[in-house]
């Protein structure tokens, strides 16, 4: 397996010399790691691209599921092992940070395709490592008579903070629009250690349903809380997440501390905000840096060697497709784009292929990645958000992608309806409304402000700033969050200003309202 500009996922740069520094220091890694001697004592052994490798192999085959899901090598995870009855801490062992998110495979029209009315996985944590990995559920508190197994692992210790005790259940089979109550963790008989009851509800199979969006959270963990209660508030069927949740994908801690605000409800304790309680779904930013810990934190569909670098759901009356571009981005910059950013690009094309001859079902698609591809902020003309836009956008027209979300610059922004321009790297040509693809750019839930429009371009229709860039038009607002709506033909994307005070969607500024239609 080889990696051509990065050793994805493991935190650790390895590209030509007169770019590791700056790149490091936009991560913020600079004064934590280098290339060699890094802190940790218990690094995974590595393989041919220096990346984790060599370790453990275990194949989960979810119980009524039609798919199998076996943790790459690379990741270099350890532990492995199926659910049993071996001992588990009763302190040590309880369930921490629960989280549900999706599996399933990402060819769309196959057996076990990936599908949020239908199934959903559990993901939390302990202290301890144990090999209890069990949900219980039902549709009511008091009948979780539903039991199903999982597996564990531990993801290797990468910069500081404790190994990833981790444990995962996926369960299929389950009824659209139908809240679930549930328990997770397991154990011998008669001394299980289990979690509090929480509950969530599958997606809508019919009628309209409505995704909450947000991205680039890693600075300020009181204004992701707050979009959270939003979120809650507001009932989305599900979250998308455009990446950069923490500063650094590889310190667990701040997985620790951003995911214990949005776990418990701040307002009561005893209560519980959106993690556990809705569908949480984000793909990989630059900070993430494609770590063996970022991919333990949310389970998304996929299997193989890049599992969870790309995934596609159909929900409502949409396709969804997430693309992890940090490869994409940073191989294509220096060469010809490594061997994973090609196998990307080429799922890209049979899933959009596929999308766009499904339109009579699903006649949206939507597109979500983290690089903004058309942004005037700060990163906009940055080498690897032109070589990602070159590679992809061109994908986007040839299957007529209606809408792309992303972050990567903090602020929000809309463009035109675009189309590639000659060369795609280059200037994009704005086209009549609905004859292109249209780009968001939704980076507010908690990363340091960007100023926006610092380039004056004719593809952007809207830039708003936060913080200190917010303007007199909206004044006040602290970060920036969205909420779409689909009906059976109507896209609606309604972006808010986040407000300091308040806690539903109403208190907010709506900055944006985008509608598409089919």
């Amino acid at each position: 397996m080889t990696r051509f500009s990065l050793a994805a996922r493991t935190g650790c740069v390895k590209i030509a010399p007169m770019r590791r520094a700056s790149l490091l220091f936009a991560l913020g890694l600079l004064p934590l790691i280098a290339c060699s001697g890094g802190k940790s004592s218990s690094a995974p052994p590595t393989g041919d691209d220096g990346g984790p490798g060599g370790g453990e192999t275990l194949t989960y085959a979810p119980q009524g599921c039609a798919y199998t899901y076996t943790p790459p090598a690379i990741l270099g995870f350890t532990n492995l092992a199926l659910d049993d009855t071996g001992p588990v801490d009763a302190k040590g062992g309880v369930p921490e940070r629960v989280r549900v998110g999706l599996g399933g495979g990402t060819t769309k029209g196959k057996p076990g395709y990936a599908d949020p009315t239908t199934s959903a996985a559990f993901t939390w944590e302990t202290v301890e490592s144990d090999h209890a990995a069990k949900v219980k559920l039902g549709t009511a508190p008091g009948m979780l008579t539903d039991v199903h197994t999982g597996y564990t692992w531990t993801a290797p210790k990468m910069l500081s903070g404790a190994v990833s005790n981790m444990h995962e259940v996926h369960v299929c089979g389950l009824k659209p629009g139908t809240t679930y109550f549930y328990q997770v963790g397991g154990g011998p008989a008669g001394s299980e250690v289990w979690s509090q009851v929480q509950s969530f509800t599958t997606v809508p199979a019919s009628g309209s349903i409505t995704v909450g969006v947000s991205g680039d959270a890693r600075d300020t963990v009181t204004t992701w809380q707050a979009v959270h209660v939003r979120m809650k508030n507001a009932g989305v069927d599900l979250q998308l997440v455009d990446g950069d949740v923490v500063d650094s994908g590889s310190i667990d801690d701040l997985y620790d501390q951003w995911l214990d605000a949005i776990w418990h409800d701040p307002s009561d304790m005893t209560k519980f905000l959106t993690l556990g309680q809705q569908m949480i779904l984000p793909i990989d930013g630059n900070h993430e840096n494609d770590s063996s810990i970022s991919f333990s934190e949310f389970a998304i569909p996929g299997d193989g060697p890049y599992a969870e670098t790309y995934a596609s759901f159909d929900a409502g009356s949409a396709h969804f497709v997430m693309i992890d571009d940090q490869q994409i981005g940073e191989s294509f910059d220096v060469g010809n784009g490594s061997d994973e950013a090609k196998a990307q690009l080429a799922w890209l094309d049979a899933d959009l292929a596929a999308a766009n001859a499904d339109r009579a079902n699903h006649p949206f698609i939507v597109v979500m990645g983290h690089r903004g591809y058309f942004s005037t902020s700060n990163h906009g003309a940055d080498s690897d958000v032109v070589a990602a836009r070159g590679a992809l956008v061109p994908l986007f027209d040839k299957y007529h992608v209606d809408l792309v979300l992303n972050g990567h610059d903090h602020e929000y922004e809309r463009s035109y309806s675009l189309h590639a321009g000659n060369p795609p790297t280059g200037q994009p040509t704005v086209v009549p409304d609905g004859q292109g693809t249209v780009y968001v750019i939704c980076a507010g839930a908690g990363a340091d402000p960007y100023a926006v429009g610092k380039t004056k371009e004719a593809y952007s229709k809207l830039s708003v700033g936060i913080g200190p860039y917010a303007g007199g038009q909206f004044p006040g607002i602290i970060g920036t969050y969205a909420l779409m709506k689909l009906d059976a033909h109507t896209l609606t994307l309604t972006a808010y200003g986040l407000k300091a005070s308040g806690t539903m969607p109403m208190d907010d500024d709506v900055i944006d309202t985008l509608t598409l239609t089919h």
